[in-house]
């Protein structure tokens, strides 16, 4: 028997490539308005784009600032703009037809399914979220996808996994792994509520704290630790 039989995995960078999705929908809606795409975009865009998540992880700015402000600050280095709205519209959109899933997802998932119950806590916006995972060839695989822009609280706060745990019927934490790359918000609250964790160190970055179970470098590790 595995050790671990119900998982909750994070989405993005976890499960799908984001920074491919990123890339694509950037490139398309800048096309789609007739806007440049000089050197250094995507660099500039990925920088502006963690920064404001890490500023909507600690509260200091809401959902609808954060789509305001790299819309903002993108124009403002491409030297021409469109209509804010229709293009961060636009944007969502082609991020939401992204089906780029990272490495040996599928086939361990698919695994995986045969003896686990498993689950998905994601930051991200319900509008992308919602239809890239039901048109994607892992979406069978989950008996939830929570959202923390519905639910209106976001990892690391104890109680989006207390919802998810709620909705799969799950009562003991410490029997879950949650599986995910963002240390604070994946590892660390999941912790804090009483689950075991496995960082996804996609990037193999360097970290101090000790609040893991398990490190994995590759997607398909993850059989190895259960």
């Amino acid at each position: 028997m595995l050790k671990f039989q119900r998982l909750i995995f994070d989405a993005d960078n976890t499960l799908f490539d984001f920074n491919r999705a990123e890339a694509a929908a950037l490139i398309n809606s800048l096309q789609h308005f007739d806007l440049p795409t000089p050197a250094g975009l995507l660099e500039f865009y990925r920088r502006t784009n963690v920064k404001l998540w890490q500023q909507l992880d600690n509260r200091s700015i809401t959902i609808d600032q954060l789509k305001q402000q790299r819309t903002a600050q993108l124009f403002e280095f491409i030297g021409q703009a469109a209509a804010p709205e229709s293009f961060s519209s636009y944007y969502l959109d082609q991020l939401a037809v992204q089906q780029q899933l990272l490495p040996q997802v599928e086939t361990t998932l698919l695994e995986l399914a045969k003896h686990c119950e498993m689950a998905i806590i994601t930051n991200g916006l319900a509008r992308v979220q919602k239809p890239r995972l039901s048109s994607s060839s892992i979406a069978q695989h989950f008996g939830a996808l929570v959202i923390s822009e519905e639910l209106g609280v976001a990892k690391p706060d104890a109680a989006i996994f207390a919802h998810t745990c709620e909705l799969m019927g799950w009562e003991e934490p410490g029997e879950v792994l949650m599986v995910g790359d963002n240390y604070r918000c994946d590892i660390q609250g999941a912790a804090n509520y009483g689950m075991r964790t496995c960082w996804y160190n996609l990037h193999q970055q360097p970290q101090p704290l000790n609040d893991h179970d398990f490190e994995i470098h590759h997607f398909a590790e993850l059989l190895q630790h259960l």
